[in-house]
């Protein structure tokens, strides 16, 4: 969970619950200009940000979760934010929007991510709460439907061995030529979403990854989870 410590960046109460289920990791870090050596910052504003991430940490252990901190000085934000997820084992990211409550999650699914561990995922996150979970897949061809349907099938299958009701989770197939846009249109019904990471791509890089996209247009937080990392000695 990365946090604009310095900026007086927070985390609603709301997104605080919805993770109390997971252990976190709160990452606090601040953006330097790049002529700003980061040992000087650290010298000058470590006392202060780390004091507001044990803040923090606390009202997650208050309300049942399991918060460790970590705090970085930075010239680069998205190398920092792998960099921290890497370093700790973090299967997922959260890209933060305001959130009063959390009732109803859409899980846009694709072709190119592990349904198995994103529904996983949602599962634990979702715990015993009564959060009802919309699984969605956008295709561009009417042919192609059947394939939509399997993947959500499967998915639900893994949300119900995880524990959710049968009739909390909702499953939709539609047709779009624009999926981002699609996506980001059901999202407004929801109060959050979570989705899986997009693989690396120059579509991903000329248009940004297609979660930071959804963020944008989402009225509530954004969870990624991260596509499994091989990791070699």
């Amino acid at each position: 969970m990365p946090v604009e410590v310095l900026e007086g960046e927070g985390v609603p109460a709301a997104v605080i619950g919805l993770l109390s289920t997971l252990p976190v990791v709160v990452l606090g870090y601040h953006v330097l200009p790049e002529q700003t050596p980061p040992g000087q910052a650290q010298l000058q504003f470590e006392e202060q940000a780390q004091a507001k991430l044990d803040d923090l940490a606390a009202v997650f252990r208050e309300a049942g979760g399991d918060a460790e901190t970590r705090l970085v000085f930075t010239h680069d934000e998205e190398q920092t934010l792998n960099r921290v997820a890497d370093e700790t084992g973090c299967d997922a990211i959260l890209i933060p929007n305001p959130a009063t409550h959390i009732e109803r999650g859409l899980v846009p699914l694709r072709g190119e991510v592990d349904v198995a561990r994103i529904a996983t995922f949602v599962a634990a996150m979702s715990g015993t709460r009564d959060i009802k979970v919309t699984l969605f897949h956008v295709t561009d061809s009417e042919d192609a439907t059947t394939v939509g349907d399997s993947m959500l099938d499967q998915a639900a299958g893994h949300l119900r061995e995880g524990g959710l009701d049968a009739a909390a989770i909702t499953e939709d197939v539609i047709v779009s030529e624009t999926p981002i846009q699609s996506i980001a249109t059901v999202a407004t019904d929801h109060d959050a979403v979570v989705m899986g990471e997009s693989a690396p791509s120059l579509r991903t890089f000329l248009f940004g990854e297609a979660a930071e996209q959804v963020a944008v247009h989402s009225l509530g937080p954004v969870v990624v989870v991260r596509r499994e990392r091989i990791h070699t000695p």
